[in-house]
């Protein structure tokens, strides 16, 4: 089936209505050329959370990204501002590095070309034999930055409009959390061998709590009165009440400006195409993709706490707590994103009617297609 077949069977699948609508047809979770057109019209169009401040905490602070098969270097600069540069060296493109640490600058381990932390060429060894070489004329492009939240945000053809300005309405309700403050307590890795759709679909419903989180999930928070707002921009809000609107308890200690509603809920958030991040009353776990191709992402689940929630007895173990638990989640959730994966292989396969608990899978798609269809 070519592309423009395909994505005429997804209109027809994913209609505005809810209550007409079903999932985005199999094709779109296993073709490799639908992933090429991703990579061309959202991943490189649209701004692609990367990691965390934490993980950048002062000069000279550096790791390693992969976006939409980009190399990229995420530094804090010398005078404190976070760039996303290319790591690819501009003399015979070898990579400058393939870590996370801190540098005082960058060499590359081929030929010892230096580059500055703001990316600008500051060494090129047995080079004056090169007539008109310049150093100014190397330097190592830049990406647009942003950070939102403490999270970090990379757009690589320049073109994307703010993202503050996109998701603004998220930005005043996200603001009692402090999230650029939080700290790095924790951090899980995962190879994930099916399409980073399926996570992100399973991500933005609780439908599937009392199946697939029947003890971690269902009993507290139970997937029949779960909601997702009104779209209100390019990221979808799922929202989880306790049951009984009882206040959950916390590991932590939660910041004095979060609202009642949210010891009494949380919500999970995708800033698309694929940020995903659940807010809780006392933390923020944050899911960070880097997608390799249609059937394998590299998952890092990030889990978030602001210094001053930390600040209760046993911290140490508090945090260990949280991090078996989310493990122990994701887990439960791979079992069903792997079964997912292996059942879109199937030649009877078609897309499936989705439930009213599904909201944010349908606003999603629906999104994912116009940009898609966008040239």
């Amino acid at each position: 089936m070519n592309m423009q077949d395909l994505l005429v069977r997804g209109r027809k699948a994913v209609p505005p209505r809810l209550a007409e609508a079903s999932s985005l047809p199999p094709g779109f979770y296993t073709s490799k050329d639908v992933h090429a057109l991703e990579v061309e019209r959202v991943f490189r169009r649209h701004w692609q959370a990367v990691g965390h401040v934490s993980e950048v905490p002062e000069p000279g602070s550096y790791f390693r990204f992969d976006l939409a098969g980009e190399p990229l270097l995420i530094v804090r600069g010398a005078d404190g501002t976070v760039r996303a540069l290319s790591a690819v060296c501009r003399h015979r493109w070898m990579l400058l590095k393939e870590d996370a640490g801190k540098a005082a600058s960058f060499s590359c381990p081929y030929h010892k070309w230096t580059y500055a932390l703001d990316g600008k060429l500051i060494g090129a060894p047995l080079m004056e034999g090169a007539e008109g070489f310049e150093k100014k004329n190397c330097a190592l492009p830049s990406f647009a930055c942003e950070i939102w939240n403490g999270l970090i945000f990379v757009n690589l053809d320049g073109t994307a409009p703010p993202l503050r300005e996109q998701v603004a309405p998220l930005s005043q309700e996200l603001a009692p959390w402090r999230m650029e403050e939080m700290e790095l307590v924790g951090r899980l890795d995962f190879g994930q061998a099916y399409n980073w759709k399926v996570l992100v679909d399973n991500f933005m419903e609780a439908y599937h709590h009392f199946a697939i989180h029947p003890e971690t999930f269902e009993t507290h928070y139970p997937a029949a009165i779960t909601h997702v707002d009104e779209a209100q921009g390019p990221f979808a809000a799922l929202r989880i009440p306790h049951k009984g609107n009882e206040q959950a308890e916390t590991l932590f200690t939660p910041l004095p400006g979060i609202p009642d509603k949210a010891r009494r809920s949380f919500s999970v958030f995708n800033v698309y195409p694929s940020c995903l991040f659940a807010v809780l009353a006392d933390a923020v776990i944050f899911y960070r993709l880097q997608i390799e191709n249609e059937a394998f992402f590299q998952l890092s689940i990030y889990l978030l706490v602001h210094p001053r929630s930390l600040d209760v007895e046993e911290a140490g173990a508090r945090k260990e707590i949280f991090l078996e638990a989310t493990r122990a989640v994701h887990h439960e959730d791979i079992i069903a994103c792997e079964g997912v994966q292996k059942g879109l292989a199937s030649g009877s396969a078609g897309p499936g009617r989705l439930s009213h608990l599904e909201a944010a899978i349908h606003q999603h798609q629906r999104w994912l297609l116009s940009e898609l269809e966008r040239a």
